[in-house]
């Protein structure tokens, strides 16, 4: 079982590691890539199935629901993209609960082959590895904060106004958007009858193109809208789900060792 497992963690990491290129360089990944996860899975699945029978069946599907329903309800709220949903899905029928070996000394959840003749079902891999990724990004966001700092600490009360800000985003000028990859406005902006400017913060942020770089400058030449708007990187996050997967690995899930 310990072979089995092995090779499929091998597997699964050598296709994380070449989604992560791809969602670096592009912000996209290819949906053969995925396809090619699921052909994989099926035969592991199988020897796993007739190994275990109805309970690692149970564990799969359980595996399975949770992690789609999951990874669905995150891609609706645009916390993350649809590349990031469909890996963690492949993930959870690659590799559906935990090893049947650890690195280190933490024995929770407990391995399939303990689990399944205990009559458990163990927690899905793959919200491991998604709860480890999303502790990862916090350290983006600290360097979000942190980089903030300095600059609205001068601003006094904008420091007090933009707090919350300061985690997901960056002060950048209207006429510095030009050219920036990557990179999402926080706020859509839209004019009123009484020509005041309507600001409204939405999740995922705002697409920045030509037209959107137009009308943000018409906006600050007419003194409706200050020369800084808040931007938000649009980050990598198959870099991130790549690094829960290898914690995942090495320590099973960072939430339940702080608890």
């Amino acid at each position: 079982m310990v072979e089995s497992d092995v090779i499929s963690m091998v597997f699964c990491f050598s296709c994380l590691i070449y989604a992560s290129w791809l969602d670096i360089k592009s912000r996209s990944v290819t949906n053969w890539l995925w396809l090619l996860m699921i052909v994989v899975a099926i035969p592991f699945a199988s020897y796993n199935l007739f190994i275990y029978r109805i309970p690692f069946l149970f564990s799969l599907l359980f595996s399975l629901t949770f992690t789609f329903a999951l990874s669905y309800l995150f891609f609706r709220l645009q916390l993350f993209g649809g590349a990031d949903a469909k890996s963690l899905i492949c993930i959870s029928l690659l590799i559906p609960t935990h090893p049947d070996f650890h690195f280190f000394s933490l024995h929770f959840p407990i391995p399939l082959s303990l689990s399944l003749n205990a009559g458990f079902i163990p927690f899905p891999f793959a919200i491991s590895t998604l709860l480890n990724a999303t502790i990862v990004t916090l350290i983006v966001s600290l360097a979000l904060f942190f980089y903030n700092l300095p600059n609205l600490c001068l601003r006094h009360k904008g420091l007090r106004k933009n707090l919350g800000y300061m985690f997901i985003g960056y002060l950048l000028r209207i006429d510095e958007l030009t050219g920036v990859k990557h990179t999402r406005l926080v706020h859509s902006y839209a004019e009123k009858e009484g020509g005041d400017i309507e600001k409204k913060f939405l999740f995922g942020g705002v697409g920045i193109d030509e037209e959107e770089i137009e009308k943000l400058k018409s906006y600050a030449a007419a003194g409706k809208l200050d020369e800084e708007v808040w931007v938000t990187p649009d980050l990598p996050f198959m870099l991130f789900i790549t690094a829960g997967f290898v914690i995942s690995i090495l320590y099973v899930n960072f939430l339940f060792v702080f608890i």
